[in-house]
């Protein structure tokens, strides 16, 4: 069976972003195949400093740039920029993620690298993209939930929340890499590189582009869930998440409850009814949950093969059966952090060899500058 390990085997990457976003996408090629080289300042990515830390870094960090070569690079410099331009030159794959314009006043915008590599796939990661009134608006994760509706829709359309994950950044790393990939497929047949504008705010609109269709159809209504038996209920002890969807699953979920009898009254008896009374319906469900633990009404579930999930903590999933089986987690050298789980990516084989640690700042730069056939003097001269 063919793995995913080496499928961009022999693309070389230069990340100069910092954050998630951008570092993921990269990370995320690097897990493919790609030789990614991590392009830093002398201060290091911001993200160093954010989260849990250990020593000059991060858990962040570390999980976002494994399996990176470390360079730094202080492209204030005019020397450092040449190196800059030279690695440029042989590269397949350039992140950047800074404010719009940063690079074209360093010499380094697109229009300028294409000169010397039209081969090179170019990616820019920003808030809300390079062009509109707010390409100088700085943005994270958090904002850009805001901004997009995300706040509202993730919640009950009425009081906004924030999602602590930073599923933004995340999600815009992944769509980062697939669009890395399709360009490279379509350099393989017209043997040019392209831009690609990746923005935060277009990313997490992707996601809910169901969502927005749905609030123009209904003209703004506040719905409730996509059907009555969906839901997360508290029990005696713990909680179990239900997605009872189909009419037999409601007369399935409702016997298991001992509420079958509910299914007669006229409001309830009809797959509309319990749409437009599903506060009511989960009412009674809620209180015929909380009578009992988990234990009880799991394997009662179970028998009745209804769709459900004991609700875990990440203790417990990462000690459940199936994800031991499935070998999700792989214990990974993270540098200054130790050894920690790191999750492998979805569709590489169990058993894929786990990526190298991730750099610490700077940490490859003489290592790499001699490859690239730079002398002692003028090594010296870039590396404090």
């Amino acid at each position: 069976m063919n793995s995913l390990r080496n499928a961009l085997q022999g693309i070389r990457v230069l990340d100069f972003s910092q954050g998630i976003a951008g570092p993921h996408g990269a990370c995320l090629l690097g897990e493919m195949g790609a030789e990614v080289f991590k392009i830093e300042p002398p201060e290091g990515d911001w993200l160093r400093v954010l989260g849990a830390r250990r020593g000059k870094s991060s858990v962040l960090y570390a999980t976002f740039n494994r399996g990176k070569r470390g360079l730094m690079l202080n492209l204030k410099d005019k020397k450092a920029r040449e190196v800059a331009l030279q690695m440029i030159a042989e590269a397949d794959v350039m992140l950047e993620s800074n404010r719009a314009g940063v690079m074209k006043r360093l010499g380094l915008d697109y229009a300028t690298v294409r000169e010397i590599n039209p081969r090179l796939v170019y990616v820019s990661v920003s808030g809300f993209g390079q062009d509109g009134p707010y390409t100088d608006r700085p943005a994270t994760d958090a904002a850009v939930q805001a901004y997009t509706g995300f706040s509202f829709g993730v919640s009950d359309m009425v009081t906004p929340v924030r999602v602590r994950l930073s599923l933004v950044d995340v999600i815009t790393g992944i769509y980062t890499s697939n669009a890395v990939v399709a360009a490279l497929l379509q350099r393989g047949r017209t043997g040019e590189g392209q831009y690609i504008d990746m923005a935060l705010a277009h990313c997490i609109t992707a996601v809910q582009g169901y969502k927005y269709a749905e609030h123009e159809l209904t003209g703004g209504e506040i719905s409730g869930e996509l059907f009555a038996g969906i839901g997360i209920y508290k029990t005696a002890d713990g909680f179990i998440a239900m997605s009872a969807m189909k009419e037999q699953h409601v007369i399935d979920l409702m016997t298991v409850l001992g509420l079958e009898s509910q299914l007669l009254e006229p409001r309830f008896a009809t797959p509309q009814g319990r749409f437009e009374r599903q506060g009511e319906l989960r009412q009674m469900m809620a209180e015929r949950f909380a009578r009992q633990p988990s234990a009880h009404w799991l394997p009662a579930l179970r028998r009745a093969d209804l769709i459900h999930q004991e609700v875990l903590s990440y203790d417990a999933y990462r000690r459940d059966p199936q994800v031991l089986a499935r070998e999700l987690f792989v214990p990974t050298d993270l540098n200054e952090m130790g050894t920690l789980p790191t999750v492998r990516m979805p569709g590489l084989l169990a058993g894929s060899p786990s990526p190298a640690p991730p750099p610490s700042i700077g940490q490859h730069t003489r290592e790499v500058l001699c490859e690239m056939g730079l002398d002692a003097a003028a090594i010296e001269a870039l590396t404090p």
